[in-house]
């Protein structure tokens, strides 16, 4: 899974306006610690998962130009393969500004991506035993349940109200960081940044929209490459895609801050994920075990 993928773990629960509108419905709301367990147990369930869909992303460039700008550098189109061992995941690019790479240019992408294989194998050969790829697969999705825990355990949750978010019954959810919480991942380090609201679907018990705002620096590269400062915006989606999976559809960040330490930044950007497609087994190679594979291995 990609650092920003990642990254939108933390989202998942951690707004500036409610865009919902109010429901005039005087039911008694639900148990919050029930509703909460639900919403828990799904994003635990879609973070298990969630190596096991590839799915497209388009995204603007994150970078710095010389007018303080992020997020300004064109689009980039990819098919990302994940992978339970994160240094696999391939996020094949496809695509850059609208214009699709040339065969050649895609089959030195996958040159480069079995060639990293080939070393992370050879790294391993000595655990490569069918025991210890499972125990790394174990670790592995016991690091991403360990992600959503965290993040929920830093956060203090207020249930408000219901309301109707595009055509959908739902909940309203504000959350602001718990008083003195340590948490343990970085992505439990990065939601204790950030107040906001949620919106939650009645039937479902899905995460349908977060909308954030920070209350603190938000660094990149430990602050030397860039600080955003208090008051950053955050927008999350998440969308049905398979069933009754939900996944992340589109994140949107803006805020002001510095960059490399003394220009003023305007950080300005939006990553969407669509085609979500369940991949065949559960490979750690999803991409060189399938059929993409033999086809982008054809010359024009």
């Amino acid at each position: 899974m990609s650092e920003l993928r990642a990254w939108v773990s933390m989202l998942l629960v951690a707004v500036v306006t409610i865009g919902g509108v109010r429901a005039q419905d005087n039911r008694p709301l639900p148990d919050p610690e029930e509703l909460y367990k639900a919403v828990r147990a799904n994003l635990v369930r879609a973070e298990t998962v969630a190596h096991l869909y590839a799915f497209k992303e388009r995204r603007t460039d994150v970078h710095t130009n010389p007018f303080g700008r992020i997020g300004t550098g064109g689009t980039k189109l990819y098919d990302v393969y994940p992978s339970p061992i994160r240094q696999l995941t391939y996020r094949r690019l496809i695509e850059r500004d609208g214009v699709p790479l040339t065969p050649a240019e895609l089959a030195a992408e996958d040159s480069r991506y079995r060639r990293r294989v080939a070393e992370r194998q050879a790294e391993q050969a000595v655990r490569a035993d069918e025991g210890q790829r499972e125990a790394d697969a174990l670790r592995a999705r016991e690091r991403r349940q360990r992600r959503v825990e965290d993040i929920v355990n830093v956060l203090q949750f207020t249930l408000e109200d219901r309301t109707v978010h595009e055509g959908v019954p739902a909940f309203i959810v504000s959350f602001v960081p718990k008083p003195n919480a340590k948490p343990v991942t970085r992505e439990g380090r990065t939601a204790v940044n950030f107040e906001g609201k949620i919106w939650i679907g009645e039937a479902t018990s899905e995460v349908m929209q977060v909308e954030a705002t920070s209350i603190d620096d938000i660094t990149f590269g430990y602050g030397l490459v860039a600080r955003v400062g208090k008051g950053a915006l955050a927008s999350m989606t998440r969308r049905q895609v398979a069933g009754d999976l939900w996944m992340p559809t589109r994140i949107a960040l803006s805020g002001r801050g510095r960059a490399a330490m003394f220009r003023t930044l305007v950080l300005d950007f939006e990553v969407d994920w669509f085609d979500y497609r369940r991949l065949e087994g559960d490979s750690a190679t999803p991409f060189l075990d399938s059929g993409v594979q033999r086809q982008s291995s054809r010359r024009p």
